[in-house]
């Protein structure tokens, strides 16, 4: 039986700070006639500057603010929750955070490389969703378990990552927006790049070699601070 996971620390922070950019965009667009105060958050890739460097990230706070938007914000608010929760319950508020802020970073550089010869504007969270999405599909295929869509059926969880960039092909073919297709590509690398990062084992300290001298013989510590000894 499907159940929502619970509410997590990571989620919660960035559902609410989705809630607070949404309702700040519409106010600004619809309202105060503003627009321009919320331009710079989406990456634009015709008009690069000092603001692609924040834009690289904020184009996840970025939304669309026409009546459509809001069935748009909510359907991507939920699958983020379902998606990153139990990815929290695993590893932690931590190694979540980094996971995240990873794969919306994968999929911003890979959109702003394609964006040089195909010009046009990124926003939305969905890159950054999706590569925590795949992140969690490959620790259960280097784990050897199977994988359940949402409670729905279950699959190889290499099988769902193809779904979700299937879908991601599909979304590009109707809106032919190479940046978001580069994205949603992007953040998907990255997240599998991180959990190979992440599994690496720790480095061990190697010992430093015990002093020689040029024949060979071993030294061994010691000096003054030895209790003398002598022979009667």
């Amino acid at each position: 039986m499907f159940r929502f996971p619970p509410l997590t620390t990571v989620v919660k922070f960035f559902l609410g700070l989705f809630l607070a950019s949404y309702v700040a965009t519409l106010v600004a667009v619809n309202w105060l006639n503003a627009g321009h105060a919320v331009d710079m958050l989406p990456l634009s890739t015709g008009r690069l500057g000092i603001q692609t460097a924040w834009q690289l990230i904020t184009y996840v706070l970025a939304h669309d603010a026409g009546p459509s938007g809001v069935t748009s914000f909510l359907i991507g608010a939920v699958f983020f929750w379902l998606v990153v929760a139990p990815f929290e319950q695993r590893f932690g508020a931590k190694r979540t955070a980094q996971a995240v802020f990873a794969s919306a970073l994968g999929g911003s550089i890979a959109a702003l490389g394609i964006g040089l010869a195909f010009p046009g504007v990124l926003a939305g969270a969905w890159p950054m969703t999706l590569g925590v999405f795949a992140a969690h599909a490959w620790v259960m295929h280097r784990t050897g378990l199977e994988a359940n869509f949402f409670g729905v059926m279950p699959m190889k969880p290499t099988t769902m990552i193809w779904i979700m960039l299937a879908l991601g092909v599909l979304s590009f073919l109707a809106s032919r927006s190479w940046l978001a297709l580069a994205a949603n590509f992007g953040a998907t690398g990255a997240g599998i790049l991180f959990v190979e990062w992440m599994s690496k084992p720790p480095k061990t300290e190697k010992k430093p070699p015990k002093r020689q001298n040029h024949i060979g013989l071993r030294v061994i510590d010691g000096g003054n601070d030895d209790k003398p000894k002598y022979l009667n």
